[in-house]
């Protein structure tokens, strides 16, 4: 889920020791530091045979959640494709949610001032929650990994953003875990059912996108 322009920056309620203001440059900061480190790794794993296939991934994600749903709070619904990604290979989705990410604030959705916190949330937070979900449960049921996979990813994702709302003296913790959480956990079961039926078919007709199932 993206925190859109604005809503960071104009507290409803009392803040905390940092203003919204600078967290939002903290964020952005430490935004920049992870994908710095993430694009070195990549360089080292990979190579520019592997670049179109991350263009069409990053195009793949933008049209696929253009699809939404608004709801009446700072929250939509809409398939993300994290875990599908994530388990593709680690460090190329956390450069594509980086990029989807940049490109979408430039489209509406997200913000330009939250840029930095969104990268944050979906470009890294979202990929390594998505992978080591997965990893930590497949030996039980792959079928349920994937699953909770995609659940706990979107789920996690609204507990985490619930957070930085609180921090920044938004809304209060309360309200982001009993509104914005139970949401984003609805979400979070699509997002499971769909990771589950796109990761099969994958691997009947495209098994070399998804490694780690077949292993």
């Amino acid at each position: 889920m993206h925190i859109p322009d604005g809503l960071i920056g104009k507290s409803n309620i009392t803040g905390g020791l940092i203003s919204p203001e600078y967290q939002l440059i903290i964020y952005a900061i430490i935004s920049i530091i992870l994908i710095v480190l993430v694009f070195n790794k990549f360089r080292k794993n990979h190579n520019e045979k592997d670049i179109p296939r991350i263009a069409l991934f990053i195009v793949a994600c933008v049209i696929v959640q253009m699809i939404e749903l608004p709801l009446p709070v700072p929250a939509c619904v809409h398939i993300s494709l994290i875990t599908i990604l994530a388990l593709y290979d680690l460090e190329s989705s956390m450069i594509v949610y980086t990029f989807v990410t940049i490109i979408q604030a430039f489209l509406g959705e997200g913000g330009i001032s939250t840029m930095g916190i969104n990268v944050l949330n979906l470009g890294i937070l979202a990929p390594l929650i998505a992978y080591h979900v997965y990893h930590i449960l497949k030996s039980f049921d792959k079928n349920l990994a994937l699953f909770l996979s995609g659940f706990l990813t979107i789920t996690l994702l609204g507990v985490i953003v619930s957070i930085e709302y609180a921090l920044a003296g938004v809304y209060p913790i309360t309200f982001g875990l009993t509104v914005i959480t139970p949401i984003e956990a609805v979400v979070g079961v699509l997002e499971g059912i769909v990771t589950v039926f796109v990761m099969n078919a994958l691997l009947k007709v495209k098994p070399e996108l998804v490694p780690e199932l077949t292993t």
